[in-house]
C-alpha cells in the first residue's frame, strides 16, 4: 500500500491553506483581544458553563463541566483568552503553524462539546475545525509566513 506514503505536505499544497491559516487566525486574534479588553471573566464563563451544563452539553462532557471547569471557571476564562490570542497571533504571523492549528483545534473541540453544537453542522467550532485540519496538514506557514525562516530550528511536526 502506498497510499500517503512520506510527509502529509507531500500530499497538499502550502498556498492552499494561508487563507484558511489567515482567515481562523484572524477570528481567534480578535475573539481573544476582545476577551482581553471586555473583561471577559470568571463570572460570565461560570454562568454560561452552568447554563450548558444543565442543557445542551454533550452528556460525556458534563463531568468535566461540573467538576473541574465550573469550580476553576476564573483559571479557564484566562486559559482560554490566552489561547484565543496565542493561536490567533502564532496563525497570522505563521509561526509554529502546526502547533497553533492543533491548540486551536482543541480549544474548538472543547467548546463544541460544551455548548452541545451538533457535530454534522456548519456551527462555528465544526466550520473552525475543518479549517484548522487544513491548515495543519499543509505547510501553510511556510508560505506567507515566518516558519519558513524556522523551519530549521522548529521540529517538522510544529511548523
Amino acid at each position: 500500500m502506498g497510499f500517503l506514503k512520506g510527509r502529509i505536505e507531500d500530499y497538499s499544497s502550502p498556498l492552499a491553506g494561508v487563507p484558511a491559516r489567515l482567515y481562523t487566525g484572524y477570528f481567534f486574534l480578535k475573539y481573544g483581544l476582545e476577551k482581553f479588553n471586555g473583561g471577559f471573566g470568571g463570572a460570565a464563563l461560570h454562568e454560561t458553563l452552568t447554563k450548558w451544563a444543565a442543557g445542551p452539553a454533550y452528556d460525556l462532557y458534563i463531568p468535566f463541566l461540573l467538576k473541574v471547569a465550573i469550580p476553576h471557571a476564573g483559571l479557564f476564562a484566562h486559559l482560554v483568552m490566552f489561547g484565543e490570542i496565542v493561536v490567533g497571533g502564532a496563525l497570522l504571523l505563521g509561526c509554529a503553524t502546526r502547533l497553533a492549528a492543533i491548540g486551536g483545534v482543541f480549544l474548538c473541540l472543547n467548546f463544541l462539546l460544551a455548548s452541545g453544537a451538533p457535530i454534522l453542522s456548519v456551527e462555528q467550532p465544526v466550520v473552525f475545525i475543518l479549517l484548522l485540519a487544513t491548515v495543519s496538514v499543509s505547510a501553510a506557514g511556510r508560505v506567507l509566513g515566518l516558519d519558513f525562516f524556522l523551519k530549521r530550528l522548529l521540529p517538522r511536526w510544529a511548523a
